[in-house]
């Protein structure tokens, strides 16, 4: 039999003798009447917050037509029970009985001991040999659909030009919010010849008159946090690099916070959570390069004919945030699954959209990536990356130690899915406002408006309040975002900027691949 004959009876021999056992653990588990199909129904209702039909749907990768079958059973045997959402009565939301979260957990702790028994019969060579072979062989399925723009020894991280300005290293500091985005942190990576990022979230929440009138405190703070960075970065800068500002387009006061921000010295202006249409009309000739922020390729297709049409104007350069990433999300709650799935074919995608903008760099952020991830991502398309997590522990950071400590302890799967006052999802660690908002809500206090779209009341939480108590030191009433991933871990923290650059490009010259010689 050949190499492929073999491989192909093997795997299928596989799949047959774990759904086998998978039948048995479950005929075994009286009293438990469930299949294996709707062990995985149930386990995607999940037993934390209620769900839509729609998200257990997409989790499932089924339609709703066809959940809706297996939902009718599981309820009539009362493992599932359904109810409507008094804010929206067409909604239908669904969450396990105590037969259901029984269920979940015979089918779940099947899978934990079939996994130990198999590491139990292995030595240490013989796991690390097995979880290569399963990585390779699931990434390789998953990446058939697609075909790669780049192949090769070619698949490295090289110098970019965003607008007028040169960046060497093309690794972006996500916006974490004021208690992260720290001066020292923008300037440190703007040193190493990325892009560090300032924040217009709430960075004047240690100032004066911040309770009073926290917008003209916001934008005081942030153009000094701005000078500040811009100064230390010019210090002796070894590399080509810049400091940028990001501004929420659904910020209350957009125009006078971009426009502050550019008298400031910021360099670069990124601007996500909305389509930022005004932004060319605002910024006008000022030379300061425009990114735009987005999550889909309607997205941008919408921005460029806004841009060309009003403006006469392109991105100089377009930053798609996937749906791994920590902080507000670009995708409908019931949409994640779904986009996590197609992410590497909708950054080809996006590319492709940018064909006819040869100087716009794509730039991608999709969680804590690491070299593995970079590369593929180059391969699909990305001329660079943006990170948020890998910098949120940096000496440089300006979170305050609690919140360090918080972010540090906490593990890979201590995250959630919460609703923001935007409507979209926001994911977050888990803490004492995150049960909170579990629980039905936290109300703000007050409202100091800083969302156009936000109601101001009958909101999850308030965002800027949140963002304040974080940056004041309050571990669990503060929101802390985080990504969660095999990456998220403890252990992947740590050190200094120059780290987290040498961990993306390894040693040698800049530009150079992060799978230089050692």
């Amino acid at each position: 039999m050949s190499g492929a004959g073999r491989l192909d009876e093997a795997l299928s021999r596989l799949f047959r003798s774990f759904q086998e056992a998978e039948e048995a653990a479950l005929r075994d588990a009286a009293p438990l009447d469930i299949t294996r199909g709707e062990a995985r129904v149930l386990a995607a209702v999940g037993t934390g917050a209620a769900k839509t039909m729609s998200q257990v749907a997409a989790e499932l990768k089924i339609s709703v037509g066809a959940l809706s079958s297996a939902m009718n059973r599981l309820a009539k045997r009362s493992y599932v029970s359904r109810f409507r959402v008094p804010e929206d009565r067409r909604v239908v939301r669904l969450s396990l009985t105590p037969s259901g979260m029984e269920a979940v957990r015979g089918y779940m702790d099947f899978h934990v001991r079939a996994a130990e028994r198999v590491l139990e019969s292995m030595d240490g060579a013989q796991r690390a040999l097995t979880f290569r072979v399963l990585e390779s062989l699931d990434e390789h399925f998953r990446m058939q659909a697609l075909r790669p723009l780049r192949r090769g020894p070619d698949l490295v991280l090289k110098p970019i030009r965003v607008g007028c300005i040169e960046i060497e290293r093309p690794l972006f500091q996500g916006d974490m919010g004021a208690a992260f985005s720290s001066p020292e942190l923008a300037s440190a990576v703007a040193r190493c010849g990325g892009v560090g990022v300032m924040t217009s979230s709430q960075p004047g929440f240690a100032e004066a008159d911040y309770a009073e009138n926290a917008p003209e405190a916001n934008i005081r703070a942030m153009r000094r946090g701005l000078r500040a960075a811009r100064e230390m970065a010019g210090g002796g800068a070894a590399r080509a690099g810049a400091v940028a500002i990001s501004v929420l387009h659904a910020s209350s006061g957009y125009d006078a916070i971009v426009r502050a921000a550019v008298e400031a010295g910021a360099q670069m202006v990124i601007s996500g959570a909305g389509i930022p249409r005004s932004l060319p009309g605002i910024v006008g000739d000022a030379g300061v390069s425009l990114v735009p922020v987005v999550s889909s390729v309607r997205a941008i297709g919408i921005l460029r004919r806004s841009w060309a049409k009003k403006y006469d104007r392109a991105p100089d350069a377009v930053i798609f945030e996937g749906p791994g990433k920590s902080g507000l999300l670009g995708f409908k709650e019931e949409q994640l699954g779904d986009a996590e799935g197609r992410f590497y074919r909708t950054l080809l995608e996006m590319k492709r959209e940018l064909d006819d903008l040869p100087g716009c760099p794509l730039i991608v952020a999709n969680g804590p990536m690491g070299r593995e991830e970079v590369e593929k991502a180059v391969s699909c398309g990305a001329d660079g990356i943006q990170l948020e997590d890998r910098f949120a522990s940096v000496r440089e950071c300006g979170a305050p130690p609690a919140i360090r400590e918080k972010y540090m302890d906490a593990g890979a799967a201590d995250t959630m899915i919460a609703k923001s006052p935007l409507g979209m999802p926001v994911r977050i660690l888990m803490n004492g406002l995150a049960r909170r908002i579990l629980a039905g809500g936290a109300q703000p206090a007050r409202c100091i408006g800083c969302l156009d779209a936000c109601p101001g009341r009958d909101i999850p939480f308030c965002l800027a309040e949140a963002l304040a108590a974080t940056a004041r030191g309050d571990a669990e009433n503060g929101i802390i975002f985080r990504a969660a991933g095999p990456r998220a871990g403890a252990a992947a923290f740590g050190g200094c900027v120059e780290d987290v650059f040498g961990e993306i490009f390894g040693p040698g010259l800049p530009g150079s691949g992060y799978y230089s010689p050692t």
